[in-house]
Protein backbone atom coordinates (compact mmCIF):
# COMPACT_ATOMS: atom_id res chain seq x y z
CA UNK A 1 0.00 0.00 0.00
CA UNK A 2 1.59 3.09 -0.90
CA UNK A 3 1.83 5.46 2.31
CA UNK A 4 2.80 9.54 1.99
CA UNK A 5 5.77 8.87 4.48
CA UNK A 6 7.12 6.48 2.12
CA UNK A 7 6.75 8.57 -1.30
CA UNK A 8 5.21 11.89 -0.74
CA UNK A 9 7.78 12.92 1.93
CA UNK A 10 5.80 13.44 5.01
CA UNK A 11 3.98 11.31 7.81
CA UNK A 12 0.02 12.00 7.95
CA UNK A 13 -0.01 11.85 11.32
CA UNK A 14 3.06 13.35 12.48
CA UNK A 15 2.23 16.43 15.20
CA UNK A 16 4.57 18.91 14.44
CA UNK A 17 4.85 18.49 10.48
CA UNK A 18 3.65 21.32 8.17
CA UNK A 19 3.22 19.40 5.24
CA UNK A 20 0.98 16.82 7.50
CA UNK A 21 -1.15 19.35 9.11
CA UNK A 22 -1.74 20.46 5.46
CA UNK A 23 -2.67 17.34 4.18
CA UNK A 24 -5.06 16.94 7.01
CA UNK A 25 -6.66 20.27 7.08
CA UNK A 26 -7.25 19.86 2.92
CA UNK A 27 -8.61 16.28 2.93
CA UNK A 28 -11.48 16.89 5.86
CA UNK A 29 -12.94 19.23 2.52
CA UNK A 30 -14.45 18.75 -0.82
CA UNK A 31 -13.12 17.53 -3.60
CA UNK A 32 -11.06 20.71 -5.22
CA UNK A 33 -7.74 21.45 -4.58
CA UNK A 34 -5.85 24.69 -5.53
CA UNK A 35 -2.41 24.40 -4.47
CA UNK A 36 -0.01 27.75 -4.86
CA UNK A 37 3.59 28.03 -5.18
CA UNK A 38 6.63 25.15 -4.91
CA UNK A 39 6.24 24.43 -1.03
CA UNK A 40 4.27 21.22 0.67
CA UNK A 41 4.95 19.72 -3.39
CA UNK A 42 4.29 16.02 -1.96
CA UNK A 43 1.07 17.46 -0.86
CA UNK A 44 -0.57 18.06 -3.61
CA UNK A 45 0.09 14.69 -4.98
CA UNK A 46 -0.76 12.86 -2.18
CA UNK A 47 -3.85 14.38 -1.98
CA UNK A 48 -4.22 13.10 -5.74
CA UNK A 49 -3.20 9.97 -5.37
CA UNK A 50 -4.71 8.70 -2.47
CA UNK A 51 -7.56 11.06 -1.61
CA UNK A 52 -8.56 11.26 -5.35
CA UNK A 53 -9.34 14.74 -4.69
CA UNK A 54 -9.32 17.17 -8.01
CA UNK A 55 -5.85 19.59 -7.27
CA UNK A 56 -4.37 22.30 -9.36
CA UNK A 57 -0.62 23.44 -8.79
CA UNK A 58 0.36 27.24 -9.86
CA UNK A 59 4.23 27.08 -9.63
CA UNK A 60 6.38 29.44 -10.95
CA UNK A 61 9.10 27.21 -13.14
CA UNK A 62 7.52 23.57 -13.79
CA UNK A 63 10.60 21.96 -14.40
CA UNK A 64 11.36 22.61 -10.75
CA UNK A 65 8.60 19.90 -9.33
CA UNK A 66 9.24 16.13 -9.52
CA UNK A 67 7.81 13.90 -11.90
CA UNK A 68 3.94 13.79 -11.67
CA UNK A 69 1.89 10.22 -11.06
CA UNK A 70 -0.08 9.43 -13.60
CA UNK A 71 -3.08 10.54 -11.60
CA UNK A 72 -1.38 13.91 -10.08
CA UNK A 73 -2.37 17.23 -10.60
CA UNK A 74 -2.84 19.56 -12.98
CA UNK A 75 0.08 21.83 -12.77
CA UNK A 76 0.35 25.58 -14.55
CA UNK A 77 3.21 27.74 -14.43
CA UNK A 78 2.67 31.35 -14.02
CA UNK A 79 4.31 34.38 -12.13
CA UNK A 80 2.20 34.79 -8.95
CA UNK A 81 3.34 38.37 -8.91
CA UNK A 82 2.11 39.27 -12.17
CA UNK A 83 -1.02 40.82 -12.75
CA UNK A 84 -4.00 38.74 -14.12
CA UNK A 85 -1.38 35.84 -13.21
CA UNK A 86 -4.66 33.42 -12.64
CA UNK A 87 -5.99 33.70 -16.39
CA UNK A 88 -4.18 30.27 -17.16
CA UNK A 89 -6.88 28.73 -14.44
CA UNK A 90 -9.79 30.19 -16.94
CA UNK A 91 -12.66 31.38 -14.23
CA UNK A 92 -12.53 28.03 -12.23
CA UNK A 93 -13.61 28.15 -8.22
CA UNK A 94 -12.03 25.99 -5.23
CA UNK A 95 -13.47 24.61 -2.15
CA UNK A 96 -10.28 24.99 -0.80
CA UNK A 97 -6.64 27.27 -2.03
CA UNK A 98 -3.70 26.33 -0.14
CA UNK A 99 -0.88 29.02 0.06
CA UNK A 100 2.04 26.32 1.43
CA UNK A 101 5.15 29.17 2.62
CA UNK A 102 4.21 31.31 -0.32
CA UNK A 103 3.23 34.73 1.00
CA UNK A 104 6.96 35.97 2.89
CA UNK A 105 8.31 35.07 -0.63
CA UNK A 106 6.05 38.03 -2.27
CA UNK A 107 6.28 41.77 -2.52
CA UNK A 108 2.97 41.86 -2.78
CA UNK A 109 1.29 39.31 -0.32
CA UNK A 110 -2.22 41.26 -0.15
CA UNK A 111 -2.56 41.73 -3.64
CA UNK A 112 -2.53 38.20 -4.05
CA UNK A 113 -4.77 37.20 -1.69
CA UNK A 114 -7.46 39.43 -2.72
CA UNK A 115 -7.14 38.01 -6.18
CA UNK A 116 -8.30 34.72 -4.58
CA UNK A 117 -11.41 36.20 -3.38
CA UNK A 118 -12.13 38.83 -5.31
CA UNK A 119 -11.83 36.68 -8.55
CA UNK A 120 -13.96 33.66 -6.65
CA UNK A 121 -11.09 32.03 -7.19
CA UNK A 122 -11.79 30.39 -3.52
CA UNK A 123 -15.55 29.85 -3.07
CA UNK A 124 -17.52 32.17 -0.89
CA UNK A 125 -17.94 29.54 1.71
CA UNK A 126 -14.69 27.57 0.63
CA UNK A 127 -11.08 27.91 2.85
CA UNK A 128 -8.20 28.85 2.47
CA UNK A 129 -5.00 27.18 4.41
CA UNK A 130 -1.45 29.32 5.07
CA UNK A 131 1.55 28.16 6.53
CA UNK A 132 4.74 30.16 7.28
CA UNK A 133 7.72 30.07 9.73
CA UNK A 134 7.09 32.09 12.81
CA UNK A 135 9.90 34.76 12.63
CA UNK A 136 9.42 34.53 16.84
CA UNK A 137 11.15 30.81 16.65
CA UNK A 138 15.15 30.97 17.28
CA UNK A 139 15.89 29.41 14.79
CA UNK A 140 14.00 31.35 11.89
CA UNK A 141 14.87 34.71 13.33
CA UNK A 142 18.55 33.92 13.39
CA UNK A 143 18.08 33.15 9.31
CA UNK A 144 16.96 36.87 9.56
CA UNK A 145 19.85 37.91 11.13
CA UNK A 146 22.04 36.28 9.42
CA UNK A 147 20.70 37.27 5.84
CA UNK A 148 20.45 33.81 4.89
CA UNK A 149 16.78 33.11 4.27
CA UNK A 150 15.36 33.63 0.66
CA UNK A 151 12.30 35.09 2.29
CA UNK A 152 11.69 38.75 1.58
CA UNK A 153 8.82 39.43 4.60
CA UNK A 154 8.24 37.51 8.04
CA UNK A 155 5.45 36.94 10.14
CA UNK A 156 3.80 35.98 13.48
CA UNK A 157 0.25 34.75 14.09
CA UNK A 158 -0.20 37.61 14.89
CA UNK A 159 0.92 39.50 11.96
CA UNK A 160 -0.42 37.31 9.66
CA UNK A 161 -3.97 37.03 11.15
CA UNK A 162 -3.64 41.27 10.43
CA UNK A 163 -2.76 40.52 6.70
CA UNK A 164 -5.75 37.93 6.43
CA UNK A 165 -8.50 40.30 8.07
CA UNK A 166 -7.22 43.03 5.75
CA UNK A 167 -7.41 40.83 2.72
CA UNK A 168 -10.90 40.04 3.46
CA UNK A 169 -10.34 36.67 5.65
CA UNK A 170 -11.40 35.32 9.03
CA UNK A 171 -9.59 32.80 10.68
CA UNK A 172 -11.09 29.78 11.84
CA UNK A 173 -8.12 27.64 12.90
CA UNK A 174 -4.93 27.53 14.29
CA UNK A 175 -2.30 25.17 14.32
CA UNK A 176 1.26 25.27 15.95
CA UNK A 177 4.28 23.22 14.17
CA UNK A 178 6.49 23.19 17.30
CA UNK A 179 10.06 22.98 18.27
CA UNK A 180 11.58 23.48 21.46
CA UNK A 181 11.76 26.89 23.08
CA UNK A 182 11.61 29.40 26.11
CA UNK A 183 7.82 29.97 25.60
CA UNK A 184 4.27 29.30 23.82
CA UNK A 185 5.53 31.65 21.02
CA UNK A 186 9.09 31.23 20.44
CA UNK A 187 8.07 27.50 20.72
CA UNK A 188 6.17 27.46 17.17
CA UNK A 189 8.11 27.04 13.90
CA UNK A 190 5.55 27.27 11.95
CA UNK A 191 1.64 27.96 11.55
CA UNK A 192 -1.10 26.38 9.35
CA UNK A 193 -4.32 28.64 9.31
CA UNK A 194 -7.57 27.69 8.15
CA UNK A 195 -9.52 31.11 7.29
CA UNK A 196 -12.36 32.00 4.83
CA UNK A 197 -13.41 34.42 2.95
CA UNK A 198 -15.51 37.43 4.67
CA UNK A 199 -16.92 40.71 4.48
CA UNK A 200 -15.86 41.58 7.85
CA UNK A 201 -12.37 40.89 7.47
CA UNK A 202 -12.14 44.11 6.90
CA UNK A 203 -13.85 45.65 9.40
CA UNK A 204 -11.72 44.27 11.50
CA UNK A 205 -9.03 44.89 10.33
CA UNK A 206 -9.47 48.13 10.76
CA UNK A 207 -10.42 47.13 14.62
CA UNK A 208 -6.89 45.80 14.73
CA UNK A 209 -5.31 49.00 13.45
CA UNK A 210 -7.71 51.24 15.82
CA UNK A 211 -6.20 48.27 18.68
CA UNK A 212 -2.73 48.60 17.79
CA UNK A 213 -3.06 52.60 17.54
CA UNK A 214 -4.47 52.84 20.98
CA UNK A 215 -2.02 50.53 22.28
CA UNK A 216 1.06 52.66 20.54
CA UNK A 217 -0.75 55.58 22.39
CA UNK A 218 -1.35 53.83 25.96
CA UNK A 219 2.28 52.92 25.34
CA UNK A 220 3.66 56.49 24.59
CA UNK A 221 0.79 57.30 27.94
CA UNK A 222 2.55 55.02 29.95
CA UNK A 223 5.83 56.35 28.70
CA UNK A 224 4.83 59.68 29.61
CA UNK A 225 3.69 58.65 32.87
CA UNK A 226 7.27 57.01 33.69
CA UNK A 227 9.03 59.92 32.40
CA UNK A 228 6.79 62.52 35.03
CA UNK A 229 7.50 59.97 37.83
CA UNK A 230 11.10 59.37 37.39
CA UNK A 231 10.73 63.66 36.89
CA UNK A 232 8.57 63.88 40.58
CA UNK A 233 10.92 61.07 41.99
CA UNK A 234 13.63 63.41 41.03
CA UNK A 235 11.83 66.61 42.59
CA UNK A 236 11.19 64.56 45.43
CA UNK A 237 14.83 64.06 46.58
CA UNK A 238 15.81 67.09 45.27
CA UNK A 239 13.02 68.27 47.75
CA UNK A 240 14.28 65.61 50.51
CA UNK A 241 18.19 66.99 49.88
CA UNK A 242 16.27 69.87 50.41
CA UNK A 243 14.68 69.44 53.49
CA UNK A 244 17.58 67.95 55.31
CA UNK A 245 20.05 70.51 53.72
CA UNK A 246 17.11 73.77 55.61
CA UNK A 247 16.85 71.34 58.99
CA UNK A 248 20.99 71.25 58.93
CA UNK A 249 21.03 75.00 58.58
CA UNK A 250 17.88 75.65 60.93
CA UNK A 251 19.98 73.16 63.45
CA UNK A 252 23.02 75.83 62.95
CA UNK A 253 20.66 78.76 63.16
CA UNK A 254 19.25 77.89 66.12
CA UNK A 255 22.44 76.59 67.92
CA UNK A 256 23.44 80.51 66.82
CA UNK A 257 20.64 82.03 68.30
CA UNK A 258 20.90 80.26 71.30
CA UNK A 259 24.81 82.00 71.74
CA UNK A 260 23.31 85.10 71.23
CA UNK A 261 20.70 84.55 73.81
CA UNK A 262 23.61 83.20 76.00
CA UNK A 263 25.04 86.76 75.47
CA UNK A 264 22.93 88.79 75.83
CA UNK A 265 21.86 87.27 79.07
CA UNK A 266 25.76 87.65 80.04
CA UNK A 267 25.32 91.52 78.28
CA UNK A 268 21.81 92.28 80.72
CA UNK A 269 23.85 90.78 83.67
CA UNK A 270 26.59 93.11 82.81
CA UNK A 271 24.45 96.30 82.46
CA UNK A 272 23.12 95.41 85.32
CA UNK A 273 26.08 95.34 87.32
CA UNK A 274 27.25 98.46 86.10
CA UNK A 275 23.95 100.08 86.99
CA UNK A 276 25.10 99.17 90.36
CA UNK A 277 28.02 100.35 90.66
CA UNK A 278 26.53 103.86 88.89
CA UNK A 279 24.12 104.18 91.57
CA UNK A 280 27.24 103.46 94.35
CA UNK A 281 29.05 105.71 92.69
CA UNK A 282 26.34 108.37 92.47
CA UNK A 283 25.57 107.89 96.32
CA UNK A 284 29.02 108.30 96.85
CA UNK A 285 29.26 111.63 94.96
CA UNK A 286 25.99 112.84 96.32
CA UNK A 287 27.38 112.68 99.98
CA UNK A 288 30.54 113.86 98.88
CA UNK A 289 29.12 116.75 97.17
CA UNK A 290 27.31 117.80 100.38
CA UNK A 291 30.28 117.28 102.55
CA UNK A 292 32.00 119.76 100.33
CA UNK A 293 29.11 121.79 100.66
CA UNK A 294 29.36 121.72 104.07
CA UNK A 295 33.16 122.78 104.67
CA UNK A 296 32.61 125.06 102.48
CA UNK A 297 29.85 126.43 104.30
CA UNK A 298 32.17 126.52 107.71
CA UNK A 299 35.59 128.33 105.61
CA UNK A 300 33.00 131.33 105.13
CA UNK A 301 32.12 131.44 108.45
CA UNK A 302 33.74 134.17 111.42
CA UNK A 303 34.42 131.82 113.60
CA UNK A 304 36.29 129.84 111.16
CA UNK A 305 38.50 132.78 110.25
CA UNK A 306 38.96 133.68 114.00
CA UNK A 307 39.79 130.54 114.60
CA UNK A 308 42.06 130.38 112.05
CA UNK A 309 44.01 133.78 112.72
CA UNK A 310 44.18 132.25 116.38
CA UNK A 311 46.15 129.28 115.19
CA UNK A 312 48.58 131.20 113.48
CA UNK A 313 49.66 133.25 116.30
CA UNK A 314 49.54 130.81 118.56
CA UNK A 315 52.08 129.01 115.99
CA UNK A 316 54.56 132.44 116.24
CA UNK A 317 55.07 131.91 119.71
CA UNK A 318 55.29 128.06 119.89
CA UNK A 319 57.99 128.44 117.26
CA UNK A 320 60.73 130.27 119.80
CA UNK A 321 59.89 128.30 122.64
CA UNK A 322 60.90 124.82 120.50
CA UNK A 323 64.34 126.96 119.87
CA UNK A 324 65.70 127.59 123.01
CA UNK A 325 64.99 124.00 124.44
CA UNK A 326 66.59 122.94 121.53
CA UNK A 327 69.66 125.11 122.56
CA UNK A 328 69.64 124.25 126.19
CA UNK A 329 69.03 120.46 125.24
CA UNK A 330 72.26 121.25 123.58
CA UNK A 331 74.32 123.28 126.19
CA UNK A 332 74.17 119.76 128.59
Amino acid sequence: MTTPDKDFGFDPDAPNDTSAGLYRMARAGRATVLHLGSGADGVSRALSALDDMKVTRVVADRSALEAEVTNGPDVFAADLEAAAWYAALDGRTYDVVMVADLLEHLRDPARLLRDLREQRLLADDGRLLVSFANVAHEAVASELLSGSSARIRWYTASSMNRLLAASGYLVTETHHMSRPGTDDEAQTYAYVLQAQPSAAGPQLALLHLQLDETTRRLAEVESSRDQISALLEEERAAFRDEIGRGADELEQMQKKLSQVTDQRSALRNDIARLHRQLARLQDEHAVAKTAIGQLAAIRQSRSYRWSRGLARAGQVVVTPVRTVRQRMRGGR
